[in-house]
């Protein structure tokens, strides 16, 4: 009976640990914000934070993402976000993104404020008029 008592405590605590693993994941996944829809400029945070106000020139920006600079989206009032993609382990700036480095765009996603972080969850990216 004793061995049956362990045993029973066990399973117990493998599902309880169990459980909150896929709870934790699913926190994880599942970040919590706004949904939003943003016109504004991508490029990348080391030219736009480094010389603030002036253009790069055509495909640097592309160039930056490319070898591995977040990229940084700067809406019509001048504030800033980080680009994430919504699912993970996949890049947000697809090679058709990046095409759009260092143009006006229209943004679509989960904006989430963190600790004085703006990041928007990119769902769908365009090119704006």
């Amino acid at each position: 009976m004793r061995h049956f008592s362990r045993g029973i405590t066990l399973l117990m605590v493998i599902l309880a640990i169990t459980g909150l693993t896929i709870s934790v994941m699913a926190a994880m996944t599942s970040p919590k914000g706004r949904e939003v829809s943003i016109t504004g400029k991508v490029s990348c945070t080391f030219c736009t934070l480094s010389h603030p106000g002036q253009s790069c020139p055509k495909g640097c920006c592309a160039n930056c993402i490319k070898k591995g600079d977040p990229a940084l989206f700067t809406d019509t009032s001048g504030n800033m976000y980080l680009l994430a993609s919504n699912e993970m382990q996949t890049p947000v700036m697809t090679n058709d993104r990046l095409a759009m480095a260092g143009s006006k765009v229209a943004i679509k996603g989960l904006l989430v404020k963190a600790k004085g972080i703006q990041v928007i969850f990119v769902d769908s990216m365009k090119k704006a008029k």
